[in-house]
């Protein structure tokens, strides 16, 4: 069985509410569903050390289009489609993951009016790499600091162009993003110890 989400590990809980017409499509849903997956994983595949031999083709469209790892995936804690749809996702904190929630983050800024707060964020991952020093150290900084150091890695890794489209078409979705909320959550280390 491949590794999936473990919640005894330390992990990012990324909580998006939307906003929407009163009755959205289908389509217009699962669309929206995919395309948030898809710019997270998209994301991840460019900045994740691990995934550096991968190349970026039309093929990352695709459902089976993206080899990550189990333990690298999205998965859902929660999802809530009433008016508005509640999301939450959980992934792995591990400081090579950092790449794929920043993803997230440059477009919740361009679609939302909230602003996020990145220095609490950024508190979290740091003292997450302390208390875990299993975790890979990368060379430079754990999380981009601007939304240019994040695309000139899109660039390097020629994933800009499907960065962008997936994007664009969020940008566009008749379902929006109104919020983001995303947090490292600590396991609690007593029950790991009975």
């Amino acid at each position: 069985m491949p590794p999936s989400f473990s919640p005894s590990e330390p992990y990012f809980r990324i909580r998006l509410t939307g906003s929407e017409e009163s009755f959205p499509s289908l389509l217009e849903v699962s669309s929206f569903l995919y395309d948030f997956n898809l710019l997270y994983e998209i994301s991840r595949l460019a900045t994740d050390p691990r995934y550096r031999d991968f190349k970026f083709s039309r093929f990352v469209f695709y459902r089976g289009g993206r080899p990550l790892d189990g333990r690298d995936r999205l998965y859902v804690q929660s999802l809530s489609h009433g008016s508005p749809i509640v999301i939450v996702g959980v992934v792995t904190a591990v400081v090579t993951g950092i790449g794929g929630v920043w993803g997230i983050i440059q477009i919740a800024d361009k679609v939302t009016n909230a602003r996020l707060n990145r220095r609490k964020l950024r508190a979290e991952v740091e003292k997450l790499e302390r208390e875990n020093r299993e975790a890979t150290t990368l060379p430079h900084d754990m999380m981009p600091e601007s939304e240019e150091e994040f695309r000139r890695v899109l660039r390097i890794r020629e994933a800009e162009h499907y960065y962008d489209n997936v994007a664009g078409r969020l940008e566009r979705s008749s379902v929006r993003v109104r919020e983001l909320e995303i947090e490292v959550v600590q396991p609690n280390r007593k029950r790991e110890s009975q």
